[in-house]
């Protein structure tokens, strides 16, 4: 049981940005850029914006696929709903059949109505958001199988598998966010800016098993042999633990608290503007030659005190007879029973009724190079940090993006390492107020293995420096000195 529970967590939501390359990296980006560092929020090309939706969907794995030669994207969500069937089953995916360690990581961000403001050495921002990441790494490949098979796949039974460190964590949650960004220190051609974001956290629902060691055989397709377990499984859902009911009410079960906080020096073009401005448009834009950023994001967690459960299994063992037989009606039932296998008692292994989980906190470096006026080069390292074996671990990466950005119209194609392994190609564009962007252009396209797909767009409206209006009092702010040539 407690190995299905484990896969049913992996698996079921197979079927939640990563980082959104295309909207982040761009100075347009608003208050979009306090995602990878607040400080940039200061030296924006905007004095102000307004956010209605950001939103990114992101799913990636090594463990099941589609295969390249069945994979047609508009079929398959065409009328006629044309998808592809794998095994006695009928699997929607295939499954890889190699021994190396499994991981998926799927990930949702919704960022609602957000704003934000500059005023001259100093911005501020809110936003809103709900997001939602589950991430799943150091899954052995023979319970990936039993999961996809079934226990009768005899090709593993009679093996004595031992597995250790195995990571399950899901967190869903709301969050409120204030950003305040300023210029500390200039002088010359040098500009220093920091920048902090905070953020309130209200959980929805979490959950995590922490596999420290698990050591089985598996006889036949009723019966496990647990020489050893070893692990924790904490959670908190939304559901009414003895009947199964949804139960949302209360609709939050936790709270908690993130910050990011960030650092960034930019080498500028011309020095600095001192002019005094008397409407926030006026504000001029000191153009750069480079600027390099450092930045921890999303470094906190969620306490969850409510419709919460911690079950502890300290190196216990048994053997477990017609497993396949067992029903459950509940989701209570189903630890009472693994309790009482392990240790002869329904409640030993519950040792609390609240738990924690850490939110995807991570080191993040920067650099962005102007090419030449309007093109550029961005690279981004994204190191995860990880606070304990209840933390919703962030992939790392690597990526380069080469963009064009003007007012109306931009253009980058962000090329990443996801994991610092798998190599992957995006493309994303704005025009005036809608981007829209994926990170794994290779995602829509039959070149490879279909093992996951990202997609983002936004939705918001840009007020850049030095535009006021071509007819009112301020027109005269476009001139050469906000890097904009004067209308002829």
């Amino acid at each position: 049981p407690l190995l299905s529970l484990v896969l049913a967590i992996t698996f079921i939501q197979i079927g939640n940005a990563q980082e959104m390359w295309g909207i982040a990296t761009s100075n347009y980006a608003g208050s979009n850029s306090t995602l990878s560092n607040p400080s940039f929020l200061v030296n924006s090309k905007l004095y102000q914006d307004i956010n209605i939706l950001t939103s990114d969907f992101f799913f990636e794995n090594n463990a099941v696929n589609i295969n390249k030669e069945d994979f047609r994207l508009f079929k398959m969500f065409g009328p006629n709903g044309d998808v592809p069937s794998y095994g006695e089953n009928d699997y929607v995916m295939d499954i890889y059949d190699n021994k190396d360690i499994k991981f998926a990581h799927i990930s949702m961000h919704l960022r609602g109505p957000s704003f934000m403001q500059v005023r001259g050495d100093m911005a501020f921002a809110v936003h809103t958001a709900f997001r939602s990441i589950t991430d799943n790494r150091g899954l052995p490949y023979e319970m990936v199988n039993f999961g996809y098979y079934g226990l009768d796949y005899t090709p593993q039974h009679n093996i004595n598998y031992v597995d250790q460190d195995i990571k399950v964590a899901s967190l869903h949650w709301g969050e409120i966010g204030a950003t305040y960004s300023s210029v500390f220190h200039k002088y010359g051609l040098n500009r220093y800016s920091w920048g902090v974001t905070a953020k309130l956290l209200t959980g929805v629902a979490g959950g995590y098993f922490d596999g420290r060691e698990v050591d089985y055989i598996v006889l036949n397709d009723s019966t496990i042999n647990f020489n050893n377990l070893d692990g924790i499984v904490g959670y908190s859902l939304p559901i009414d633990y003895a009947t199964n009911d949804v139960q949302m009410k209360p609709l939050f079960k936790g709270w908690g608290v993130s910050i990011d906080l960030g650092f960034s020096y930019t080498r500028t073009k011309h020095g600095h503007q001192n002019k005094r401005y008397q409407e926030l448009c006026q504000q001029s834009y000191p153009d750069y030659l480079y600027k390099i950023g450092v930045s921890v994001i999303d470094f906190g967690g969620i306490f969850f005190g409510r419709n919460a459960r911690k079950h502890n299994y300290d190196n216990v063992s048994g053997l477990w007879e017609e497993i396949d037989t067992l029903n459950f009606n509940n989701l209570d039932q189903i630890a009472r029973m693994v309790s009482e296998r392990f240790y002869g008692d329904p409640d030993a292994s519950l040792v609390d009724n609240k738990i924690s989980l850490y939110t995807p906190a991570a080191l993040s470096a920067q650099f962005d190079y102007q090419v030449i006026p309007n093109w550029y080069v961005n690279t981004t390292v994204i190191l995860p940090i990880v606070l304990g074996p209840n933390s919703i671990q962030r992939p790392s990466q690597i990526v380069i993006v080469p963009r064009y950005e003007s007012r109306i119209f931009e253009f980058s194609m962000p090329i990443s390492l996801y994991e610092m392994r798998y190599p992957r190609i995006g493309l994303a564009a704005r025009v005036g107020f809608l981007t829209l962007g994926t990170d794994k252009l290779g995602g829509y396209l039959p070149f490879s293995d279909f093992t996951g797909m990202d997609f983002y767009f936004s939705i918001k409206f840009n007020f850049p420096k030095g535009y006021c209006g071509r007819h009112g009092r301020n027109a005269g702010c476009q001139n050469l000195e906000y890097g904009i040539k004067r209308d002829k």
